[in-house]
């Protein structure tokens, strides 16, 4: 698959081949989504990492040295923000589509996630719409 520029302002999903089965979001053996972590002063890669889905949340690093992130197929994971090792993963309800956020509340840690979102163009599993919120030993709610 040949990865395609594209002008500013213009959406870009990275395939240069206008196939109307990937443009309606059928998956075919290609189909996968990366993060990516550049050095921002050399530009320079220092890592990628690979899920089974596109990736169409929120990224969010934290001062701890974590990224946050999930994918299409409703994964939500957590990578060491030097390395890009994956530490941590969990399938929530739902495709993984918008945006990630860390706070404290009542001193401890949290994630908060937007997970069960639908869409016309990507084979997203059916599912209701919400705000998963993790935290540290704690299962998902």
């Amino acid at each position: 698959m040949k990865v395609k520029a594209a002008k500013d302002g213009e959406p870009w999903m990275g395939n240069s081949i206008i196939n109307p089965l990937h443009m309606a979001g059928i998956p075919d053996r290609d189909w996968a989504g990366w993060v990516y972590a550049t050095d921002a002063d050399s530009g320079e890669w220092k890592w990628r990492s690979k899920s089974n889905y596109p990736t169409l949340s929120g990224i969010t690093p934290t001062g701890g040295g974590l990224v946050f992130f999930g994918d299409m197929g409703g994964n939500f994971y957590a990578v060491d923000a030097s390395t890009g090792r994956r530490l941590w993963g969990q399938k929530l309800e739902g495709a993984v589509g918008g945006g990630v956020i860390t706070y404290m509340a009542n001193g401890s840690q949290r994630v908060a996630v937007a997970a069960g979102i639908s869409s016309i163009v990507w084979p997203t599993e059916v599912a209701t719409a919400k705000i998963v919120i993790l935290g540290l030993g704690e299962p998902a709610r």
